[in-house]
């Protein structure tokens, strides 16, 4: 029993942390830069685009050195990298039991 509590502990810990995380810090003005946007609409791939995300949202997308970027703004350069807008990783496993109580064994 001890182990499967553990094994919770384990796993729930870091969800309740960054939880705790988002609540306590502001969101910072994250933009990427040079980025080359795929809207997943059947358009062809937009290369050189600028994307601001504020709050946790994207607030605006357009062309490289035509989109304003907040002085406050952390600012990535992904040249060479692609962003799909909207697209989440929804593959999980949750049957990570038998996984957590070997490692426990270690």
């Amino acid at each position: 029993m001890t182990t499967c509590r553990v094994s919770l502990l384990i796993f729930v810990l870091p969800f309740v942390l960054l939880a705790h995380a988002e609540q306590s810090a502001p969101s910072p003005i994250l933009v990427f830069t040079h980025v080359t946007v795929i809207d997943g609409t059947g358009a062809p791939a937009r290369p050189a685009m600028t994307v601001v995300m504020m709050e946790g949202r994207i607030s605006a997308v357009g062309t490289t050195g035509e989109v304003p970027v907040p002085p406050e703004a952390q600012v990535v350069d992904a040249s060479g990298k692609f962003m799909i807008p909207g697209l989440w990783d929804m593959h999980v496993h949750l049957s990570l039991s038998r996984f957590l109580s070997g490692m426990m064994r270690l």
